[in-house]
């Protein structure tokens, strides 16, 4: 099952394109935990229920790299009664010059690990072709295509067109949580919500020091490269704050799709730029 928001599942989230003024929109280090229920399951998704957490920690800067702590633990009941669950972690550092990725991924189902793995990219500029190698095939080294934007550098490009007023993103993507595999992902983002205006978060005890800032609803989908597919492998929308915080998550894998909620935020030391 594919994770997101990889944080991150952020979920969904070009380092040089942000403006460096102190009042713009960025990333500040965070650590931030959602609870998660099932939405919506259709026939083809076998699902009586589903519920878990989803945690993320972001720590770094544009001037040092970003470290990305994601962990997504959700419990899976089939309509025969029959229960997974799926636990995966992942640990990400990209850094500040988006010429380099590290991402380390282990999967349990039910306690068994199922997949582990490291993967390593690097390329001589953002807008170079990569090449990764994974751990558990050192011998076959992958092709990243050329101006593929890395997680932190994309959700910084999307924030960047939030601040522009809003409108429509295409990219490639490659964040390492499926291997060699890269994703055209097409992002819609909308007008600015001003400071308190969305009722959810207005209403949370949790998102309390999200409330002196804007935000912009954003919704991404992941289509394979390979192919013509009209329908995504999946799809994130989540409203985006100025500061990086994601809430009102909705992690959309097809025929099912689960919401998350915040429940727990807590802003972390920000490093200054030397």
């Amino acid at each position: 099952m594919k994770t997101v928001l990889s944080a991150a599942g952020l979920l969904a989230l070009t380092m040089l394109a942000v403006a460096s003024t102190a009042d713009a929109a960025t990333v500040v280090p965070h650590r931030a935990i959602y609870d998660l229920t099932l939405l919506r399951a259709n026939e083809g998704a076998s699902l009586q229920s589903a519920a878990g957490k989803l945690a993320f920690e972001i720590d770094g800067s544009t001037c040092d790299g970003f470290t990305v702590n994601f962990r997504m633990a959700t419990k899976y009941r089939q309509e025969d009664g029959s229960i997974a669950v799926i636990d995966t972690l992942t640990t990400t550092f990209e850094n500040a010059g988006a010429t380099e990725l590290r991402h380390q991924l282990k999967e349990s189902v039910n306690g068994t690990v199922k997949e582990a793995d490291r993967i390593s990219l690097n390329r001589k500029s953002p807008d170079a072709e990569g090449t990764g190698t994974l751990k558990s095939k050192p011998d076959e080294p992958f092709t990243v295509p050329a101006g593929a934007a890395l997680p932190m550098q994309h959700q910084l490009r999307l924030m960047a067109l939030g601040e522009a007023g809003g409108g429509r993103d295409s990219s490639i993507v490659f964040d390492g949580s499926n291997g060699a595999k890269s994703f055209r992902a097409i992002s819609f983002v909308g007008r600015r919500k001003p400071p308190g205006s969305i009722p959810h978060d207005a209403a949370n005890p949790a998102a309390a020091a999200l409330r002196g800032e804007a935000a912009w609803p954003m919704t991404v989908s992941y289509f394979t490269l390979d192919g013509n597919a009209e329908t995504p492998e999946y799809q994130v929308s989540f409203d985006m704050y100025g500061n990086g915080v994601a809430s009102g998550l909705v992690l959309d894998y097809g025929d099912f799709a689960l919401a998350g909620t915040l429940t727990d935020l807590k802003l972390l030391d920000k490093p200054g730029c030397n």
